[in-house]
C-alpha cells in the first residue's frame, strides 16, 4: 500500500524541521541554557560564600586559641586607616595566627614572594575576591576597632577577650578591600570599608567564632559606622575614632 503523500501529484515527502520549527528549538535551547547558566553561578557564588565563612571560622577559631594561650589578651589589628605597609610585627594578626593555623606567618610569606593572591585556594582568600593594586594582599580584615596599637587606648595593650563584651556581636573579622589589613565602616565609598562580595552581603566573623552574611547598608559601609545590639564594633569604653 503507498502512502497518500505518494499518490498525491505536488505533495512533497516531508524529511525535515521547517525554518520555523528550527527556530523554535533554537530559542528553547538558548532559553534552557540561560536558565542553566545563572542556577550554575547562583550556585557558584553559593558555594564561595560557605567557603569563604569556613575561612573566617578559622580565623576565629585560631584568634581564641590565641588568647587561650595570651592571658586572655587578643593579637592585634594590624594599621588602621591607611593602607598597610608594616607587616613585621609580630604580634599582628596576620603574623600571630598563622601559625596556630600551622601556616606560614604573612611576613615570612612576603620574604619569600609568596603573598597570596586571588585566584586560588588558602585560608588567605575569598573566592569572590579579586586582585588589587598593592604590595601586599588581605582578602580579610580584623576590626580596626580592636586592639589598637594608640598608646591612649587601653593602656596600649591589646584587649582582652573577656573585656569586650558578648563575644557572639563583636565584630573580629570581615570581608576586607585588597590593601588593608584591618576594615572598619567608613563615609568614603571605598577605602577601609567591609566588602559586600556575597550577593551584596558582607561576610563577618564575630568573636565567638559565628559567620554571618551581613547587609552592608545595616553596619554603614559607605555612609559611616552604624552599630547594633547584635552587631558591635567598639568595645565598652572604646574612646577609638576612624576619623571616618
Amino acid at each position: 500500500m503507498t502512502s497518500p503523500s505518494r499518490d498525491r501529484p505536488g505533495c512533497p515527502d516531508r524529511t525535515g524541521f521547517t525554518l520555523v520549527e528550527l527556530l523554535v528549538v533554537i530559542g528553547v535551547i538558548v532559553l534552557l541554557m540561560g536558565i542553566f547558566l545563572a542556577a550554575f553561578a547562583k550556585a557558584r557564588q553559593t558555594a564561595n560564600s560557605v567557603s569563604c565563612a569556613s575561612n573566617l571560622r578559622q580565623w576565629g577559631m585560631a584568634t581564641q586559641m590565641y588568647a587561650n594561650e595570651n592571658n586572655g589578651f587578643l593579637p592585634r589589628r594590624g594599621q588602621g586607616v591607611g593602607p598597610t605597609f608594616q607587616i613585621a610585627r609580630p604580634a599582628d594578626w596576620f603574623n600571630a595566627l598563622p601559625p596556630i593555623l600551622r601556616m606560614k606567618r604573612y611576613m615570612d610569606l612576603v620574604g619569600a614572594e609568596g603573598v597570596p593572591r586571588p585566584p586560588g585556594s588558602t585560608l588567605w582568600l575569598c573566592a569572590q575576591a579579586s586582585d588589587f593594586d598593592s604590595k601586599y594582599y588581605w582578602s580579610y580584615g580584623m576590626n580596626m576597632a580592636l586592639s589598637v596599637w594608640e598608646a591612649n587606648q587601653n593602656n596600649g595593650q591589646p584587649n582582652k577577650i573577656t573585656g569586650v563584651g558578648s563575644t557572639a556581636t563583636m565584630v573580629l573579622f570581615a570581608d576586607a578591600p585588597g590593601n588593608y589589613c584591618s576594615v572598619f565602616p567608613s563615609k568614603s565609598p571605598g577605602g577601609y570599608n567591609p566588602v559586600p562580595r556575597h550577593s551584596n552581603r558582607v561576610n563577618i566573623c564575630f568573636l565567638d567564632g559565628h559567620v554571618e552574611g551581613i547587609d552592608p547598608s545595616y553596619i554603614g559601609v559607605g555612609t559611616g559606622l552604624i552599630e547594633h545590639p547584635d552587631v558591635r564594633w567598639r568595645p565598652p569604653d572604646s574612646t577609638w575614632n576612624s576619623a571616618q
